[in-house]
């Protein structure tokens, strides 16, 4: 999906493209969306069956304030999947490979080798802030060159990474 021409060109100017929305708007987004509506039912039901204000002072509004909280990530990966922008890091990649990730370049890749029950995991660090590396951005990442990684704002996820 990444490497369509039309994806390509659509991110290099720094959009995101429609076949991506997929990336922002997956399982997770999904559950915590479910989260926030099921909150929301149950808050105004207890709202409507409570006799007194300290019962909607002790379980509405903190029922209320995490239900938000759910309503507010909701609210970034919607706003990044149908605004459209990407941020973009551009620089030198370095593979730190099992070696503690700094900031030293301005793009750099760390692997989590496997463990005793665990599995071998890749990360890419980039802007200051890191982010597990899917297998499908990973094979498209090429260390020791310089390279573009496409984040979206607000939700903070990676979605493409391209040749620089």
């Amino acid at each position: 999906m990444n490497d369509r021409p039309e994806v390509e060109l659509a991110n290099r100017n720094g959009r995101l493209h429609p076949a991506q929305r997929g990336a922002l708007l997956d399982l997770t987004f999904r559950l915590t969306a479910a989260v926030a509506v099921a909150g929301l039912g149950v808050t105004v039901s207890l709202a409507l069956v409570a006799e007194t204000a300290g019962e909607v002072l002790g379980t509405v509004v903190p029922l209320l304030a995490i239900t938000g909280w759910f309503a507010f990530v909701c609210w970034r990966r919607l706003a990044d999947a149908f605004g459209g922008r990407l941020t973009a890091v551009t620089g030198w990649t370095h593979d730190f490979d099992t070696a503690r990730l700094t900031d030293e370049y301005p793009i750099g890749l760390h692997r989590s080798p496997e463990g005793f029950k665990s599995l071998e995991s890749f990360s890419l660090r980039a802007g200051g802030r890191t982010y597990p590396l899917e297998r499908r951005l990973r094979e498209r990442i090429r260390p020791d060159r310089a390279n573009t990684v496409l984040i979206a704002p607000r939700s903070k996820v990676l979605v493409n990474v391209l040749p620089a």
